[in-house]
């Protein structure tokens, strides 16, 4: 009985190891097709829910963190509409203080990042948090942990891959690390992706689709360059701090409870 029930947990842990292999692999693909490639990201979504179903079978749903409950699914709507609102209006006190100025962003590029935050959603949180929680049960350690490998991840990729070859400032790294730890909180607390979607979508359909200039030379800025003045804010830092910190205080009121399939 007892090896029975332990193979049965190795085979889980297994099928989300490959799960968690195959979903990483397909990310990068949209980014390699250059611009104007927003059908790509609803491709690599429909292909990772196809991937999921087939390894996990009825329970796909739950894998995904897409077992919302319905009272809770206009409230995630409420909440990327909120948050889209409220980083616009972030954004435009903070180009103003970096010099900058942005073209507004067209609504196919908003598609394809909507779906972006989807996958994202669905690897770095549904996946890959519930696979770490099966060997610590500490929610904190594990918040900060992804978090600080999120900053460090966007640190290595603009200093190290990327053409320019830009390291990113401090400050640009702490607003990342506090939107790593926000997003890792609204999973733990609600175990669905629903709200770490609309954090994270809410925020990155207002700029990341947009060109992006520098209001004093008119030159366009590139990815690491618009990294480093917009997440660099004073403003900025302080904003995704607060959220960071009212992210805490909700996980904090939730008692750890097993993942789906933990």
């Amino acid at each position: 009985m007892e090896e029975g029930a332990l193979g049965q947990e190795t085979h889980m842990h297994w099928d989300q190891v490959l799960a968690l292999l195959l979903v990483a692999a397909l990310m990068p693909w949209p980014l390699l097709l250059g611009p104007n490639n927003w059908w790509a990201f609803v491709l690599v979504a429909v292909a990772i829910l196809a991937v999921l179903r087939l390894l996990f079978g009825r329970q796909w749903m739950n894998r995904a963190g897409l077992q919302l409950p319905p009272t809770q699914i206009l409230l995630v709507v409420v909440a990327f509409l909120v948050i889209a609102t409220g980083s616009k209006m972030l954004l435009f006190i903070v180009y103003a203080a970096a010099g900058l100025k942005a073209n507004a962003p067209d609504i196919m590029g908003r598609v394809g990042f909507l779906f972006q935050a989807f996958n994202e959603e669905i690897l770095f949180r549904a996946l890959m948090i519930s696979f770490i929680l099966q060997y610590t049960r500490s929610a904190f350690l594990v918040s900060l942990g992804l978090a600080l490998l999120f900053s460090a991840s966007h640190f290595l990729m603009y200093r190290f891959t990327n053409p320019m070859h830009l390291a990113l400032s401090f400050p640009a790294l702490a607003t990342l690390f506090f939107a790593g730890v926000a997003m890792n909180n609204l999973y733990l607390t609600f175990r669905h992706i629903g709200f770490s979607w609309a954090l994270h979508a809410g925020w990155n359909v207002v700029w990341l689709p947009a060109a992006i200039y520098d209001a004093s030379t008119g030159q366009r800025l590139h990815e690491p360059q618009i990294f480093d003045r917009v997440l660099g804010s004073p403003l900025m830092v302080a904003t995704v701090g607060a959220v960071a910190a009212l992210s805490l205080v909700f996980l904090a009121r939730r008692p750890l409870t097993s993942a789906a399939g933990v």
